[in-house]
């Protein structure tokens, strides 16, 4: 620290370009490189109390916009347990202890009657409800320490000069509450949140085990208060069925009990306002391991899980609906159609398509966001309306569930899913029954129950679907032949405007990407609740947009290959050295999100 305040010291008042020298040994600049990319012969790496922190430039012409590193010893998180397979829960840990007191303090160094140019600002990411991996903090084995990611502005007088004095009070206040925080915070709460991830951690270990799609622990507060994430008070607590409950047992000798769902057709029904699609949300947000005090703790979902919806007026382009059209207006073929404006209809087949292709193991569906016409036909409609270009999800449920493909309806209008339903739940006021046996009594016939034993449902629904498998594999049924992993690429690989940086735009309850010269409408990617999701997307589809020598490369290996560089160290020297790039609060995604943010790229054009 001695050394950072003689530094600072002595450039006070000098020329704001002498903060190069914060992190760089000489004066060797090259005019197509930004700062961060220039020539360093050592690290530059100051030490105060407990902590070593440095710096980095995120642009020649702005040296005094840069990045704090603040460098913590995993021993402060050690006593947890063994780091490496629980790094996800100490960097939270550590975000959630400094990120909020962090931001406080820059906060109070802001004066309205100064320029903000004059004033010295912090930035430390602030997790929400889930336990993510963030930029904002990150294990480094090779250097045994969590690595703190600060953007930082020191402040300036007339916007030239250093103001040396004031840029030095204020990384050592933001030190000092770091060091303060950590000397002080309760190591058993830590404890406890390391414990809580591990324990979800098993659970989705079990899941895997014994081919369940989700669990929901007794107890659990399912219902959210409005549209935020905090749990509602007052609420009723989840209570499992018993032909449903399951116990798991933890390796520290702790067992929760709740329910099981398998893989199938699970059928959830009941009246208005009794909890179905609260239940259904509560699934989709199971693929995320959530907080203590949230109320969905042990709520556990495959992490696969995709809800897709009917977007009317969403951008398609060509994809194969040969599964679910027979035919399209204007003699398209469904093997390779594609809309500036899709119906609802074709909008919900291509989700269910590119969920299918993009790996997904579990669909979720609610009939008050679904398109009617999509979801069933029944027998009255199938006799009166004879040319029909539609195949209804009920004729296809069967078939992704013989691929290993689950999924968990809402339904509440009707009765035509009970008949392929392994399982059906009944909610009242919150509570969950399970009705399976009784459903055979209400309006379906039990030959047509989806209680048959497995060789009759087989035989039932090939029956009813004309299904046959030729000798390559393909499925010929109403639709003749059709693949559900058809190759898929990206369109428009190396056109747009890569100098333009992208960005998130939230439009009432609408959000949209603005990537170059695209527009991608991410709102019904719903999975999507993190404040730094966004940015993740925005970035990692500008490198899918922008890259070179990649367009002939299947589309879900080139995501799956971009999300594992996305927290790598070679990241954050790119994003320094793009415009604004520096200010990335990034936070985990799944591959499956990127891949259904990249099939909603509409060129501006369009």
């Amino acid at each position: 620290m001695r050394n950072f305040k003689k530094f600072m010291t002595a450039y006070h008042t000098q020329n704001k370009t002498c903060l190069h020298d914060l992190y760089t040994d000489r004066q060797v600049y090259y005019s197509s490189l930004s700062s961060f990319e220039q020539p360093v012969e050592d690290e530059k790496l100051y030490c105060y109390r407990s902590v070593s922190f440095q710096f980095t430039g995120t642009g020649f012409r702005t040296p005094e916009q840069m990045i704090l590193y603040v460098w913590i010893p995993e021993e402060i998180c050690r006593e947890a347990g063994d780091i490496p397979p629980l790094r996800t829960a100490c960097e939270d840990w550590l975000l959630r202890l400094l990120g909020a007191p962090v931001n406080a303090l820059s906060e109070s160094f802001q004066n309205d009657h100064k320029d903000t140019r004059e004033q010295s600002s912090f930035s430390l990411q602030e997790p929400g409800a889930v336990v993510l991996t963030r930029n904002g903090c990150l294990y480094r084995e090779e250097r045994h320490a969590f690595r703190l990611r600060m953007p930082c502005a020191f402040p300036l007088i007339n916007g030239h000069s250093v103001n040396g004095k004031a840029g030095y009070r204020g990384v050592k206040a933001v030190l000092d509450l770091i060091c303060d925080r950590l000397e002080t915070a309760d190591r058993a709460e830590l404890a406890a949140h390391v414990l809580l991830y591990s324990r979800q951690r098993q659970i989705r270990a079990y899941l895997r085990e014994n081919g369940l799609l989700a669990f929901l622990a007794n107890g659990s507060i399912l219902p959210r208060q409005g549209t935020t994430q905090l749990p509602l008070s007052g609420a009723v607590p989840f209570r499992a069925p018993a032909s449903l409950e399951v116990t798991i047992r933890m390796s520290d000798g702790y067992s929760v009990t709740g329910m099981g769902l398998k893989q199938g057709i699970t059928v959830i029904t009941g009246g208005g306002y009794s909890g179905k699609s609260t239940l259904l949300d509560c699934l989709e947000q199971g693929i995320y391991d959530h907080v203590a005090g949230d109320g969905r703790e042990y709520v556990i979902s495959d992490e696969t899980a995709c809800k897709v919806y009917a977007e009317d007026g969403r951008y398609l382009a060509p994809t194969d609906l040969s599964p679910f059209f027979s035919y399209l207006p204007g003699n398209h073929s469904p093997h390779c159609f594609g809309t500036p404006h899709a119906s609802g209809s074709v909008s919900q087949a291509a989700n269910i398509v590119e969920a299918v292709y993009g790996g997904s193991r579990l669909l979720l569906i609610d009939e008050d966001t679904s398109a009617t016409n999509f979801m069933i036909r029944d027998e009255t409609m199938r006799r009166l309306v004879k040319k029909e270009p539609i195949v209804p999800f009920t004729d296809r449920v069967m078939e992704l569930a013989d691929m290993g493909i689950s999924t968990i309806l809402v339904i509440g209008g009707s009765g035509e899913y009970l008949k392929y339903a392994h399982r059906v739940l009944l909610l009242e006021d919150y509570l969950v029954a399970d009705v399976t046996q009784q459903a055979v009594g209400f309006g379906v016939r039990k030959s047509d129950s989806g209680i048959l034993r497995t060789e009759d449902r087989n035989r039932q629904t090939a029956a009813d679907r004309r299904v046959l498998r030729t000798d390559d594999g393909d499925i010929q049924g109403e639709t003749g032949s059709h693949s559900w992993t058809t190759i898929r690429y990206l369109p428009w690989a190396g056109g747009g405007n890569a100098l333009i940086p992208g960005q998130c735009i939230r439009i009432e309850n609408a959000r949209y990407l603005k990537i170059g010269g695209f527009t991608a409408d991410i709102t019904r990617l719903t999975a999507l609740t993190e404040n730094g999701q966004p940015g993740s997307l925005t970035w990692l589809l500008e490198k899918l947009l922008f890259a070179e020598g990649d367009g002939d490369t299947d589309l879900r290996t080139r995501c799956e290959s971009l999300m594992k560089s996305l927290f790598s160290a070679s990241m954050d020297t790119v994003l320094a050295s793009r415009t604004h790039r520096y200010e990335l609060q990034l936070e985990q995604i799944r591959s499956l999100d990127l891949l259904m943010a990249a099939f909603r790229l509409r060129p501006d054009t369009q």
